[in-house]
């Protein structure tokens, strides 16, 4: 009896002790892969510009603010920019980008104060950070964010229309604050 009692209390055990472990696992992986974007933490103020269509080219101020939350696995990114012409508000915008562990890959989200909103994979390298979008009629549009050789966040925003030659229409550099 005290046999049996012994080996289900060592099976329990064992699989408490198993179902930790796999519990863990994920979450650890994906804070792993996500410290490839600790570079990119703080607040970040700088310009930029942006081709507005027939409006021309509009330059712009702009704060960037990233957070690090749930210990890591999820990162906020909020950013507003206001016109240097007359103040007005060009861009307010806010993204999460999380590790997805079952497909590998990161996932960049985001959502603007106009309504518009994407879900895509992003593509993370040494001190970069990469997504795009389609937009119908318009082409494929991508935004890469590079920690420069200043320690700057420089990004560009690029469109096709063919897949092959890209234009830039948007450029920011931003100095960190914090």
């Amino acid at each position: 009896m005290k046999r049996i009692l012994w080996i289900a209390l060592l099976c329990i055990s064992s699989c408490i002790s198993s179902g930790v472990l796999l519990a863990q696992t994920p979450a650890s992986d994906q804070r792993a892969e996500m410290k490839k974007l600790e570079w990119l933490v703080g607040e970040w103020k700088g310009a930029g510009w942006m081709q507005m269509g027939p409006q021309g080219r509009k330059e712009f101020a702009i704060t960037e603010t990233i957070q690090g939350k749930l210990e890591g696995l999820v990162l906020v990114i909020e950013g507003h920019g206001k016109s240097k012409e007359d103040g007005s508000t060009v861009h307010t915008a806010l993204a999460f980008v999380s590790y997805d562990e079952g497909a590998k890959t990161f996932r960049w989200r985001a959502f603007t104060a106009e309504g518009r909103q994407t879900d895509t994979v992003a593509k993370v390298g040494a001190n970069t950070l990469e997504w795009g979008l389609e937009i119908p009629q318009r082409g494929r549009m991508r935004y890469t964010i590079k920690l420069n050789e200043k320690g700057e966040w420089f990004e560009v925003g690029e469109m096709t229309q063919d897949g092959q030659t890209w234009q830039k229409f948007f450029e920011m550099t931003l100095q960190r604050q914090k």
